[in-house]
């Protein structure tokens, strides 16, 4: 009987063992993937870079309206195309060009937040496009005092 148990809890060490490795494993080559696509661009299609994913506005007063643009380039292959960039709240209205971006061409995106209420501004811009990267979130933050 203590043998059947030893070997049950020598058995479970090993199988533990192995599954941390491939979550190791899994976790080291997704971060080297990821930045890869964000450097070179080896698909076909459209792809979507912008210069930065957040944008802070630092400190505002109630009230105060600031404007902001976001730079972003198509490192793709075809002309990329902005379907829709969703504001995560009525505070925050967003413009950009319909027309397609050529390869290797910028394009930007304007957002308007007006500060309602005082605290941490913490707001999502979904940018919904034709690129392989179809979906990518920007951050606006700040704080209203």
């Amino acid at each position: 009987m203590k043998k059947l148990l030893l070997i049950g809890i020598l058995l479970c060490g090993i199988l533990f063992a192995q599954a941390q490795s491939k979550t190791q494993a899994g976790k080291t080559s997704k971060s080297t993937s990821a930045s890869t696509t964000k450097t070179v661009y080896t698909g076909t299609g459209a792809e979507i870079q912008f210069d930065k994913l957040t944008v802070d506005f630092g400190t505002l007063k109630v009230g105060d309206v600031k404007v902001v643009t976001i730079t972003f380039t198509n490192i793709g292959k075809k002309p990329l195309i902005l379907d829709d960039v969703i504001s995560s709240c009525d505070c925050t209205t967003v413009t950009w060009e319909k027309k397609p971006v050529m390869p290797g061409q910028k394009g930007t995106i304007k957002a308007t937040y007006t500060a309602k209420n005082t605290g941490l501004i913490s707001k999502r811009l979904t940018v919904l496009s034709n690129a392989n990267t179809d979906r990518v979130i920007l951050q606006l933050k700040g704080e209203v005092k």
